[in-house]
């Protein structure tokens, strides 16, 4: 069972042993290999950009070599059956495709866990390269959350002081983890946790927590647009302008427009 709730955040050092599964030891090396043979130079100028990793962004010192996802995620099929060494390896790396890549298979090997105790493993260790700052940008947590966010579903100690505190940290991408983990609980029509988050974020400083709040939100309001109003009823006057508009998108566009002007 996991630690308690003020250790749970990230709880420590995961053994991979207990992870290792059978079938065919496919090489790192090869799989490296193969990712770079897809990598272009233009795209990796664009990804540098793009995911900010200049001098004082937040991506700042992040390296690329110009995969695009389609590509990793062929990649991270082709090698789904990597042992959990190889993927703790992956995901130390300094290549951004790479982690992403071994987020990837992880994602891949918590649908086919067949037991909790496998799940809180997995997960454990999704924290642990979360509190390592290897899950360092908006794609990667936006990738790996929403499947590992699964658990929360499970009652198997992560509940709602767990969030809570992820949602406290001082370090971002945590935060941001915090609410995109609540899209599995969206998914199976639980909208309590997301509009909690939402909250306890709503005086964020950062524009991509807002991003990310009014995404999940929107989400919520794709399944039920009662509940989404209801929020936004109550606490549109205090939701930075992002969150809102992130929010509202699906909206019809009168119904926009009356909420941007309260």
């Amino acid at each position: 069972m996991p630690k308690s709730a003020e250790n749970q955040i990230f709880a420590g050092d995961l053994s991979t042993n207990s992870l290792v599964g059978s079938g065919n030891f496919l090489e790192l090396s090869e799989l490296r290999k193969d990712l770079k043979a897809l990598a272009t130079k233009e795209r990796q100028m664009g990804s540098a950009k793009y995911f900010k990793t200049g001098p004082g962004e937040y991506g700042e010192g992040d390296t690329f070599i110009g995969v695009t996802v389609p590509d990793t995620r062929k990649i991270a099929k082709q090698y789904k059956d990597l042992h959990m060494e190889q993927i703790d390896e992956l995901a130390h790396s300094k290549i951004h495709e790479e982690r992403l890549c071994a987020l990837l298979i992880l994602n891949h090997r918590y649908s086919k866990a067949k037991s909790n105790e496998e799940r809180i493993e997995l997960f454990e260790f999704w924290l642990a390269l979360l509190r390592e700052n290897l899950i360092n940008n908006w794609d990667l947590i936006d990738t790996s959350a929403p499947v590992m966010g699964e658990i929360l579903s499970r009652h198997v100690g992560y509940g709602a002081e767990f969030l809570h505190g992820m949602a406290a940290s001082d370090h971002l991408w945590t935060r941001r983890a915090a609410i995109m983990l609540t899209f599995a609980l969206i998914r199976i029509g639980k909208f309590g946790p997301t509009k909690a988050i939402a909250l306890d974020l709503i005086n964020d400083k950062h524009d991509l927590i807002h991003k990310a709040s009014g995404w999940m939100l929107r989400e919520m309001g794709n399944r039920d647009k009662a509940e989404l109003r209801s929020f936004l009823d109550k606490h549109k006057t205090k939701m930075p302008r992002t969150m809102l508009r992130y929010a509202i998108k699906k909206l019809d566009p009168q119904e926009r427009k009356d909420y941007l002007a309260s």
